[in-house]
């Protein structure tokens, strides 16, 4: 399907897409950071990667983010209310660190 468009609008169109590309560009080219969720991550990292997981959940305690329970020691309803999250992991491109980051699941 070929498009028409009036000059002025194939300009702001180009004008548009350098303006992204340039925000998303580096000296490498375009830089995308591959997750691993929890499991493939500490088979890829190692020791580095559990030690990424660590200072993450270490981060969350220290701000209250949660209080950990056993799901053993849960209601019912408690269970019900609990709000699942997963772990990734990433290396940073030019730290070449591991870093892990929680998330929301959302199911």
């Amino acid at each position: 399907m070929k498009a028409d468009y009036e000059e002025h609008d194939a300009i702001l169109i180009a004008r548009c897409m350098m303006q992204i590309k340039a925000k998303f560009d580096t000296d490498q080219g375009l830089n995308f950071i591959q997750q691993y969720c929890i499991n493939q991550g500490l088979k890829k990292f190692g020791d580095n990667g559990e030690d990424a997981v660590d200072k993450e959940l270490r981060q969350m305690l220290l701000r209250d983010c949660f209080t950990p329970k056993f799901v053993k020691d849960m209601t019912a309803s408690e269970q019900k209310q609990a709000q699942s999250a997963m772990m990734l992991l990433a290396e940073k491109q030019f730290e070449k660190t591991i870093k892990g980051r929680t998330r929301e699941w959302l199911s």
